[in-house]
């Protein structure tokens, strides 16, 4: 009996030794770990696949307001004292500045804030589940 593959019902457990029962118990045992491996797996890959893009977009607004907004800002509000032709320049930094903490924002809303939630909750629902059967 290929016990991997195929449920059996109350009536065929109800006649299954006590090694037998506990055969098939091993063996749903470790099909249930291996789901839960590719499971895990799967939710791992799309948090780091999440993970990468927010590390793309925070680094790219970060370099973007360090290398040009402040600096332009800083020479805008330098040129502006006298007001003239620092119009421009600060305009270019105001424009910089949001593009970049446009950046910044989605970046931090993109980071996973719950590693691996579903497979946390398979793993709960699985303890659960084992412990009420086993009483």
């Amino acid at each position: 009996m290929d016990l991997e593959s195929e449920r059996l019902e109350r009536s065929q457990l109800e006649s299954l030794s006590t090694a037998e029962l506990i055969r098939h118990a091993l063996a749903e045992s470790r099909l249930l770990v291996r789901a839960e491996l590719l499971h895990a797996k799967k939710e791992l890959r799309d948090e780091l696949k999440a993970a990468r893009t927010a590390g793309i977009l925070i680094g790219a607004g970060a370099v973007l307001l360090l290398a040009a907004a402040l600096p332009c800002l800083f020479v805008a509000l330098g040129l502006a004292l006298p007001l003239g032709e620092a119009l421009g320049v600060l305009a270019v930094g105001v424009a910089l500045l949001a593009i970049s903490g446009l950046l910044l924002f989605l970046g931090i809303k993109r980071v996973p804030k719950k590693p691996l939630p579903h497979t946390q909750e398979r793993l709960k629902m699985d303890y659960q589940l084992t412990r009420e059967t086993l009483q």
